[in-house]
């Protein structure tokens, strides 16, 4: 993680980090030397920046994605499904291909080490030479504010900056000001440079430890200077309906040379009590820093996260949206949008209704690439939605332009090409995701083994234990599977939760911000992880899960009542359009074998992932673990033996009898989860997809009614 140009200071990070749910484009993250770094958009990443000039030269308009790759010197992730998923259901028309984030690691001086990177190694050879920005991810430090441990200023890092100068710190030379260190306190190390004529090691800088955030994804610094005279003022800055505190009209300090405040942060002993004081040296007055946490002042749209910083307008509904404090360590401040696709070779695919074929793409790009352009340059003020009104009115148009190429396009092709492209909202998915999965789900439902010799995807029925048939349709060990993650965008505050209304799925895209600077539309590229590994499959009896939930109604068992506010709202509604039986039983199956697999394989919980094939179409999950670029170790697969799988079910169902908590874990029906807790049903929320929401042992061992009531004993 390089923090400026000058790459005074480097901070490692895994290359699965920087896409993890707590790491990304605008999160902190935590440096060892204790202070904490914004990563800017990926319009700012070089090694994005040089895929995409790749791909929007004319001349490279026949190349492979893999050429481009290795004009660019980057690896790409090969997964062609969900790319098309994007383009489609996310609206990144233009969004050709996924690239990995590159592995780096410093070298002992700090600086980038890539001289054994396969990439760099592999364009030397051909006789190119990487720069280092190829590697590197850019950040800025955030929050901007710091103290100085010597006399207690608290200035921006600009400010810190020009003092650095001023007091001629190691000459001046700013090569060693960062990570920010503290132009007033020198320490008895020294730099061993022999062009330094001081080369005194300065102490660090300490960041202040909150900053504010905003419900629509924007985060500020503590406007300190307002504060302390807003302060002064008497201004109640908590009001509930909000305080302009960012352009508060500021007293001068009588006392000072240029009527300025200067401020110190002054800790008391303890700080349970409060945060301390903040206190001008001039004037000798003091504000207090408690109920600090209680401030609400009105958002100014700030995205430092973006490289030219420019501010929007925030709101919410009619009102100007206010602000809340933070400490920087919580997890309020960043909760990453991510994506995940299990990789299914094209091949693999049966074409849903309503999925455009290969054939259709390769019409949708010729138009994308030289129609539309054609069009824009012909018309004055041009526009989509009037583009396909029109070409569709003139059918030959469209007709003739495929001919052209030798493109066969059949009516249906035509005709889910107008759908989607002429009349969206009539052919808009209740669950995009469900849809998704069920071509994951169908690959393995209707295939005994793997149909064919693809790399990334292995699988194979096991024979069942007949008592085990009654339960489920097949169960598979998957040899090898590879899952691509990345991540669209991030929110503050609280996760967004998608709304069902009018029978469609309504996602709150004003609290999401996106990764990216550019328009949607524009995006060429992607940064990507894709992780290796191995899992097993469990399909069951959709059958008797359909008779299990209705002899006993269990629709019905499972209503309960939410706050519209609740963040499981979403969840609550979409289980009305399956079943809400179906749900639970999957759900809490899954946690209880993977917490059974700990005792079983030596796989912690954390290791391993879920996935559930809920609808009115599937009804099965996946158990994985991906570990990095070679995979796992083979202790899933080892444990999907017939005689291990069927010990390990029926244990898990015994174990499920008990929990720690009982009785009142057992006995719990208030919310979305009844039995379970942290001792018995849930699991880490890294590993679990719906936030640990919609769990009930009961559903799989209650003596009137579990599904597996018969297994156990």
């Amino acid at each position: 993680m390089d923090i400026n140009n000058k790459k005074q200071y480097n901070q490692g990070i895994g290359k699965y980090k920087i896409l993890s749910s707590t790491a990304g484009v605008g999160s902190l993250v935590t440096t060892k030397w204790g202070g904490f770094i914004m990563p800017l958009s990926i319009s700012d990443w070089q090694f994005i920046k040089t895929l995409s000039a790749e791909i929007a030269k004319p001349e490279n308009a026949s190349h492979t994605l893999q050429q481009l790759g290795n004009l660019a010197g980057v690896e790409i992730i090969d997964d062609t499904r969900f790319v098309e998923f994007l383009k489609q259901k996310k609206q990144m028309t233009a969004l050709k291909c996924f690239i990995a984030v590159p592995h780096i690691q410093l070298d002992k001086f700090n600086q980038i080490d890539k001289s054994e990177h396969p990439i760099y190694k592999k364009k030397q050879d051909l006789g190119v030479e990487l720069k280092d920005e190829m590697f590197v991810i850019p950040a800025i430090n955030f929050p901007k504010w710091f103290i100085s441990s010597k006399n207690y200023e608290l200035k921006s890092i600009d400010d810190w900056a020009e003092i650095w100068k001023t007091e001629r710190c190691n000459d001046g030379k700013m090569d060693y000001f960062a990570p920010p260190r503290d132009p007033y306190k020198k320490t008895f190390r020294t730099f061993k440079n022999s062009m330094l004529t001081d080369k005194t090691v300065y102490d660090l800088l300490k960041p202040v430890p909150m900053v504010l955030i905003c419900p629509n994804g924007h985060i500020s610094d503590i406007p300190w200077y307002q504060y302390f005279c807003a302060k002064l003022a008497g201004e109640k800055i908590d009001r509930p309906e909000g305080f302009e505190l960012f352009n508060y009209d500021c007293v001068s300090c009588p006392s000072s040379p240029d009527e300025k405040h200067n401020l110190q942060w002054i800790t008391n002993r303890n700080q349970g009590e409060s945060w301390g004081t903040l206190k001008c040296p001039h004037c000798q007055r003091t504000v207090s820093l408690a109920g600090i946490m209680n401030i609400k002042p009105f958002c100014r749209g700030e995205r430092p996260w973006d490289s030219e910083n420019r501010p929007e307008i925030c709101r919410s509904g009619h009102d100007r949206t206010i602000m809340q404090m933070a400490l920087v360590t919580s997890n309020s401040i960043y909760y990453a949008n991510s994506l995940s696709s299990l990789y299914i070779p094209n091949e693999y695919i049966e074409k849903p209704e309503g999925q455009l074929s290969a054939e259709a793409n390769k019409m949708l790009k010729k138009i994308e690439e030289k129609i539309y352009p054609r069009y824009e340059r012909r018309t004055e003020t041009p526009s989509r939605d009037d583009f396909w009104q029109k070409m569709f009115e003139n059918g030959n148009t469209l007709r003739d332009a495929a001919d052209d190429d030798d493109i066969e396009l059949s009516e249906n092709d035509w005709n889910e090409i107008k759908q989607s492209f002429v009349n969206p909202d009539e052919t808009e998915e209740v669950d995009v995701l469900a849809t998704y999965r069920l071509n994951e789900y169908q690959v393995f439902a209707k295939n005994s083994k793997t149909p064919g010799d693809k790399p990334g995807l292995h699988f194979k029925d096991i024979d069942l234990p007949d008592y085990l048939k009654e339960y489920f349709t097949k169960i598979q060990t998957i040899d090898t599977l590879a899952v691509t993650t990345t991540q669209l965008g991030f929110s503050r505050v609280s996760i967004p939760s998608p709304k069902i209304v009018s029978e469609k799925v309504v996602y709150p895209d004003e609290q999401i911000k996106p990764i990216y600077a550019c328009n949607k539309e524009e995006v060429l590229v992607l940064p990507a992880n894709q992780l290796f590994g191995e899992g097993i499959f469990f399909m069951f009896n959709e059958e008797k899960v359909n008779q299990w939930a209705k002899c006993h109604n269990l629709d019905e068992y499972y209503q309960c009542n939410l706050k519209d506010d609740d963040m499981g709202k979403f969840m609550s509604d979409e289980m009305d359009q399956y079943g809400r039986a179906r749900f639970y039983l999957l759900h809490t199956f899954s946690h209880i074998i993977m917490k059974e697999m700990e005792f079983s394989c030596g796989y912690p919980t954390a290791s391993l992932n879920e996935r559930l094939y809920y609808s009115d179409q599937m009804c099965g999950v996946l158990i994985y673990t991906a570990d990095g670029a070679e995979g796992s170790m083979g202790g899933l697969v080892w444990q999907g033996q017939p005689h291990l799988i069927a010990h390990i079910i029926k244990t898990a169902m015994n174990r499920a009898l008990n929990c720690s908590s009982d009785p009142m874990c057992w006995e719990n029906e208030d919310g979305l989860n009844r039995a379970s807790c942290f001792s018995c049903a849930m699991i880490s929320e890294t590993s679990c997809e719906q936030r640990n929401l919609g769990l009930d042992r009961r559903a799989l061992v209650d003596g009137r009614f579990g599904y597996f009531k018969e297994t156990i004993g």
